[in-house]
């Protein structure tokens, strides 16, 4: 149900056969590769990352960070898009390592 009701309040609903969810709570990120994983069996060829960060970070570290948490090796994860450096010091610091998208490319469980 968690994996759901997650899915609900912060998957993507509107690209047809990718199921995504982004966000930037390590936790969160933990949870849904879980259901994806045991409850919906998405086999790990599936599954692409991608990271929303901006200029101040430290891009390898950035990527290193998602793919342990995820274990999405980095090898499946789309080019890191990097915000320009309008962001404000408040995200900068509530945000180290950006937002990360689990995006799995199977319209069966989009």
């Amino acid at each position: 149900m968690v994996g759901i009701i997650l899915y609900l309040g912060e998957g993507g609903k509107t690209e047809r056969g990718t199921a995504r969810l982004s966000n930037s709570d390590p936790l969160v990120i933990k949870i849904m590769m879980r259901f994806f994983r045991e409850i919906c069996k998405v086999p790990e060829e599936k599954f692409r990352g991608s990271i929303h960060t901006f200029a101040h970070a430290d891009i390898e570290k950035t990527e290193k960070y998602w793919s342990k948490i995820s274990r999405i090796p980095k090898n499946q994860f789309h080019k890191t898009y990097i915000k320009p450096g309008s962001a404000s010091l408040q995200k900068r610091y509530t945000l180290l390592y950006g937002t990360f998208s689990i995006n799995v490319c199977d319209t069966n469980l989009f």
